[in-house]
């Protein structure tokens, strides 16, 4: 449920990221007008992007060719919002909204998905059950150590 809540959500933004009424497809939409600001972007994993930002709120985003995908585009929005959030108050706002419900219905799928795991293994898995209520009784007192294992050294973790 939350999973493919999750799904909707992100892709609620990400078309209203492309909805955004400051962003430019094409320079031949700016002809005339002033360029006020030039600001680099570089993102993870990315190859960098300048956004060059025209009066009135209006921005285009120069990138390699090829169609600026969202994650690229978001951070172009948010890198342009001290510049030109107070031309679109109400289209920042919804972003915020959605970006804050694509966070916590990504909490909560993480949630879904790990119980789901919990359950679909547990009957493959004997020791699964007991490994479970062990590590919540080490995380309750505090002793629990990051760990994707076991730890083999104990005599109530099952074995690996």
């Amino acid at each position: 449920m939350y999973v493919e809540r999750k799904w909707q959500v992100n892709r609620e933004k990400n078309e209203h990221a492309r909805s955004c009424p400051g962003l430019v497809m094409s320079l031949k939409e700016t002809v005339g007008q002033r360029i006020e600001a030039v600001i680099p972007l570089k993102l993870p994993g990315k190859s960098p992007m300048s956004i060059l930002v025209f009066e009135g709120g209006r921005f285009f985003i120069a990138s390699d060719p090829g169609e600026v995908q969202p994650p690229e585009l978001l951070g172009a929005i948010e890198a342009v919002r001290t510049t030109i959030g107070s031309f679109f108050p109400d289209f920042y706002q919804k972003l915020d909204r959605l970006s804050s419900e694509d966070r916590e219905m990504q909490r909560l799928a993480r949630l879904e998905n790990i119980l789901g795991a919990i359950r679909n293994n547990a009957s493959q898995i004997p020791e699964l059950m007991e490994a479970v209520k062990s590590l919540l009784s080490e995380m309750e007192a505090g002793t629990a150590a990051p760990s994707c294992l076991p730890d083999p050294d104990r005599k109530d973790s099952g074995t690996a």
